[in-house]
């Protein structure tokens, strides 16, 4: 395993950890470390899991460097939020020791206590001697117009480039990124991230002027920085091959766009039953269709799922009955009976709630999601809950209506929320019904805390070393 004595012992008697105690880098910590401090190489990609640290070490590299150099380096990553994250470590380890306190300045209506709290600062500058100054800032690929994020890339130039998330920036922005280190002969790029896409990320893996390094959760356990069992319980979950073992997407799960499917084909095979009884608390997903598209509800308990009504017919009379009957029937609360309320199925819910004083939950799927820090709407969320449940163990009732679930498809955005395809874009590749899918995410749209059945997580995103 890697160790530099040297850099090992400076970190050591220089920073500490999040519980006050000397930093001790573990060796894959040391050899980014020292790629940074050192400058060890003009091109670097590292793929690391996530929780390994690297933005903790990466703020630790740049601070070292900027306090013991006169020069500038720029963080770049796909969103603000993310670019301030490792900012936010560098602040943090400036207050680490005296010596690199002494060289921090700041704005003459600026507060050292308020820096140190909030840890919120886009430029940091350090005074090394006379008329010698150290800084890093922080610069962010967020935009709506292409032109404008690459104008605004290629005004700021940079010798020295750390950038976060290198998956997620788009291939226009990532030539905007390289752009930056025009003007600059000795310049430094390190790219770090989780491969999400097949994009420049997969050919700068390939492209041999690059150093390239790999840190999955094997050397995590050699590290002990993570444990077997942890890894065992994180094999279920969604991700775990692009966030664990750090693997491109194969060619033909994931499209130009980024694009992934949600569920496989062995996801449903794996998931189906002829017959079962359902127990635990009974949940009624309805989705009303117009036209040509079909209304259907499903039913799901802990264990299972049933499509209980699937009709062409747009009659709501005929509709709310099914739902009314069925309630009573399986005992269902009106708080576990969720509908569209938007469009077609506005009309069912106003029946449902004013006329038959059901106080069922309306979803719009566009509307915000409970949980805004990983998804990027409600129907990002309820359906994402609906492959977690599946992925632990969920079966469902032989039906030719969960066929709709291959055409589902999921990003993970910049910011690092998840979305999944949109109607409008599928129905452009000639995709229209997804009624029986939408009735089963349905099922998974209680707002309420996770209720009993619910195996859900969300991604495990890297933000390094909590302090």
């Amino acid at each position: 395993m890697y160790y530099n004595p040297i850099t090992y012992n400076l970190v050591k008697g220089r920073y500490q950890n999040e519980r006050g105690e000397p930093f001790l880098l573990t060796p894959g910590q040391n050899e980014i470390f020292d790629i940074i401090f050192y400058r060890k190489y003009p091109r670097t990609q590292i793929l690391s899991y996530t929780q390994f640290g690297k933005s903790d070490v990466c703020a630790l590299g740049v601070l070292t460097r900027i306090t013991t150099f006169p020069e500038m380096w720029a963080i770049v990553a796909p969103s603000n939020k993310k670019a301030g994250i490792v900012m936010g470590y560098i602040i943090g380890h400036i207050f680490d020791n005296d010596a690199t306190k002494a060289m921090f300045r700041i704005g003459r209506d600026e507060s050292l206590e308020r820096i140190r709290r909030e840890r919120r600062k886009n430029k940091l500058t350090f005074r090394l001697g006379e008329n010698e100054i150290g800084g890093v800032f922080i610069v962010s690929t967020e935009g709506k117009r292409v032109k404008d994020v690459l104008d605004a890339l290629m005004g700021w130039g940079a010798r020295n480039i750390i950038l976060d998330e290198n998956y997620l920036v788009s291939d226009p922005q990532y030539a905007g990124v390289k752009r930056m280190l025009g003007g600059h002969k000795d310049n430094f790029l390190l790219e770090i991230g989780n491969p999400f896409r097949r994009n420049h990320g997969l050919r700068t893996w390939r492209d041999p002027l690059y150093h390239h390094i790999s840190i999955d959760y094997r050397q995590g356990i050699r590290e002990g920085r993570i444990t077997e069992e942890f890894i065992a319980e994180m094999r279920k979950e969604a991700f775990f091959d692009i966030l664990y073992e750090c693997k491109h997407p194969e060619e033909e799960s994931i499209d130009s766009k980024g694009w992934m499917s949600l569920f496989t084909e062995k996801d449903l095979d794996l998931s189906y039953v002829e017959k079962v009884d359902i127990f635990g608390t009974r949940k009624l997903g309805n989705d009303v269709g117009a036209g040509k598209a079909r209304t259907v509800s499903c039913l799901r308990g802990m264990n299972a799922a049933k499509i209980t009504y699937s009709a062409r017919s747009s009659e709501t009379m005929a509709f709310v009955g099914s739902i009314d009957k069925t309630a009573k029937e399986e005992d269902i609360s009106p708080k576990d009976i969720s509908i569209d309320r938007l469009g077609p199925g506005q009309g069912a819910y106003n029946r449902l709630v004013e006329i038959m004083g059901m106080k069922v939950v309306g979803v719009a799927f566009g509307e915000k999601p409970q949980n805004e820090e990983d998804f990027a709407d409600r129907r990002a969320q309820m359906y994402w809950r609906a492959k977690e449940w599946l992925a632990s163990g969920g079966k469902l009732v032989k039906h030719s209506g969960w066929e709709e679930l291959l055409h589902i498809k999921y990003k993970v955005q910049s910011d690092r929320k998840i979305r999944i395809k949109s109607k409008q874009d599928l129905a452009k590749e000639g995709i229209h019904e997804l009624d029986h899918a939408d009735a089963f995410a349905l099922t998974f749209a209680n707002l309420e805390e996770l209720d009993e059945e619910s195996t859900t997580s969300v991604p495990d995103w890297d933000v390094g070393q909590k302090r």
